[in-house]
């Protein structure tokens, strides 16, 4: 028997803290110890609480000296990541995500008369 836990796990293979994983299971109302099933994974909790878990992947902190990186993503995994968490939340019916925020312009609209 596999938990819910666990099968997010092993979908993400990547090093990360159980508890954060465990945080966004429980955020999409779920029971990390609950037994994982074809049921549970094609169900939108299951699918968000995965994306959420990936999501975290990409906005984790860089560490970088003297031109060598430890525990970064190249630019190319963080892309696939990013079209993988898409993917996901679109099946569920939530909006996509940005690896960066796109520049807004504000108008001020008052006269200045």
């Amino acid at each position: 028997m596999k938990s819910i836990l666990q099968a997010i796990l092993d979908e993400v293979y990547y090093p990360i803290n159980e508890g954060l994983v465990e945080n966004k299971i429980i955020s999409r109302r779920m029971d990390p110890d609950e037994e994982y099933s074809a049921d549970v994974a094609e169900s939108d909790p299951f699918k968000g609480a995965l994306a959420d878990t990936l999501l975290t992947l990409i906005q984790q902190v860089n560490v970088s000296e003297a031109d060598k990186s430890f525990g970064a993503l190249t630019d190319k995994q963080r892309e696939a990541l990013l079209t993988r968490i898409n993917n996901l939340y679109k099946a569920i019916g939530e909006e996509e995500v940005e690896l960066e925020a796109k520049p807004m312009v504000y108008i001020n609209t008052e006269s200045w008369m």
